[in-house]
């Protein structure tokens, strides 16, 4: 479980770093971009980061706007990138709903890796490695593992993700390509970007608990907010691929 990269964008602001921010009738949308000049500041990887804020009555409400903004953003990152065979991974835990993003999402994705006549299709792969404490194996080297047998195009990467803010809690999409550590809390993990299979990563995240003196904590509704960020980015995946 990561941290969400609006944590620091008011440091972002105060250095005068440019940021996109377009505003709808209940959701707004922003890109934050990073390079080398700027990611010692932001403490983040350089990449693309953008991120879709809302309210809970939007979330409920103006879904569809939600996945219009999620696929363009989508689209992005699409635009230069071979999709015809991309692996979806969805991280976390599934036992535990506030971690359960990645295998929500993923478990309402249509797969059509194992079709072999309809050449049309893009060949949609999906892949829960869970967590090690369930499999024993870190979540790193089970990737590794499918990737080297399917060899992707594309790893579009679904997790749960932390905020020490409270107003982005349940309240926000991040999409970026500046890679991830699965399993963040297991030291021997590692980062998967971009150089570590030599393929593009898109992660895709909702902050969903609020990191509060070393311990993390959920809203009383996270089981609604799950159902539905999870329906808004496997339906976002499933217009863009079919």
């Amino acid at each position: 479980m990561k941290k969400i990269v609006m944590d620091v964008s008011k440091e972002l602001k105060n250095h005068k770093f440019k940021i996109d921010e377009k505003k709808y009738s209940g959701y707004q949308v922003n890109h934050f971009c990073i390079d080398y000049t700027n990611e010692f500041v932001a403490k983040k990887k350089r990449g693309d980061y953008f991120s879709i804020l809302f309210n809970l009555v939007s979330l409920h409400k103006n879904k569809k706007g939600i996945k219009k903004e999620l696929i363009k953003i989508l689209k992005y990152f699409f635009k230069d990138l071979k999709t015809t065979n991309p692996l979806i991974i969805g991280l976390g835990n599934s036992s535990i709903l506030c971690d359960s993003l990645g295998v929500k999402s993923t478990n309402k994705i249509m797969v059509t890796n194992h079709f072999s006549d309809f050449l049309s299709l893009p060949k949609v792969a999906i892949f829960n490695p869970e967590v090690i404490e369930k499999t024993g194996i870190s979540s790193f080297n089970l990737i590794k593992m499918v990737v080297c047998s399917l060899k992707p195009s594309v790893i579009i990467i679904i997790d749960s993700l932390a905020t020490n803010n409270i107003d982005y809690l349940n309240n926000c999409i991040e999409i970026h390509n500046a890679g991830i550590v699965p399993g963040s809390a297991i030291r021997d993990n590692k980062k998967i970007d971009e150089n570590t299979f030599n393929i593009p990563i898109i992660s895709i995240g909702a902050p969903l608990v609020f990191e509060y003196q070393k311990e993390l904590l959920a809203s009383s509704y996270i089981g609604e907010v799950v159902d539905i960020i999870s329906s808004i980015i496997a339906d976002a995946l499933n217009d863009l691929f079919f």
